[in-house]
């Protein structure tokens, strides 16, 4: 368990709504309390506790398409600070899992739907995508920024394999990372497919470019073709 370090709080405004962010400020207090047994172990970094520009760019699709997540049993991957998890309560969804491999993370994000008032909290939970184990297959399962080491693709694609309904979508937003394509092939002989469409989000003053996936299964999609 990492000590407490000093916090702020910031104000995140995306397609007409607003969520305060409380996280740590010195991100190089996180990674100075990393021990050298835990990065040896696990190469574990506190990638949590920064805003990515995909989970930016996906907050935005999810509140732009809230009819794609409404009513239905949504898993995330990867909570972090919490901003993808409140845009998705937001929607209504039928139930909300929210998970991540590090437990500062989900208390983080807790803390941040008590801080911005969210009436409908998810469950939570610790999860290794390595090792998944859950109850129930969902519909939505999103995530962002996970392809980016390529220990984690085979793994995630047997998450996405065992537990997505079967005329379900995987949600991933992903920032055009070269290593990603090895991802992207290994889904499709995984007998997956995707659509895509592009977001640009501006930080520290660079624009950058998101892209966002619905993942679905190729068999999924002939039997409502037909």
């Amino acid at each position: 368990m990492m000590v407490d370090s000093k916090k702020i709080k910031e104000t995140i405004k995306i397609a007409g709504h607003s969520f305060i962010l409380e996280r740590v400020k010195n991100l190089d207090e996180l990674v100075d309390q990393i021990t050298d047994e835990l990065f040896n172990e696990d190469e574990r970094l506190p990638y949590w506790a920064e805003l990515w520009p995909s989970a930016r760019a996906l907050t935005e699709f999810i509140l732009q398409s809230p009819n794609i997540f409404k009513k239905k049993d949504v898993l995330e991957l990867g909570c972090g600070l919490g901003l993808t998890s409140m845009a998705l309560a937001s929607v209504v969804p039928k139930s909300l899992l929210v998970t991540d491999y590090e437990e500062e993370a989900l208390q983080t994000c807790a803390q941040n739907f008590v801080l911005n008032k969210i009436a409908v909290h998810p469950t939570f939970k610790q999860l290794d995508w390595r090792d998944a184990t859950l109850d129930s297959r969902y519909e939505r399962i999103v995530a962002s920024d996970v392809a980016y080491e390529e220990r984690f693709f085979q793994p995630l694609i047997d998450l996405f394999s065992n537990y997505l309904a079967e005329n379900g979508r995987v949600i991933l937003a992903e920032p055009n990372r070269n290593i990603a394509r090895t991802f992207f092939g290994k889904l499709a002989l995984a007998d997956f497919d995707f659509s895509s469409s592009d977001k640009f989000v501006i930080q520290d003053g660079k624009t950058i470019k998101v892209t966002i996936y619905q993942i679905y299964r190729i068999k999924a999609l002939s039997v409502r073709v037909r």
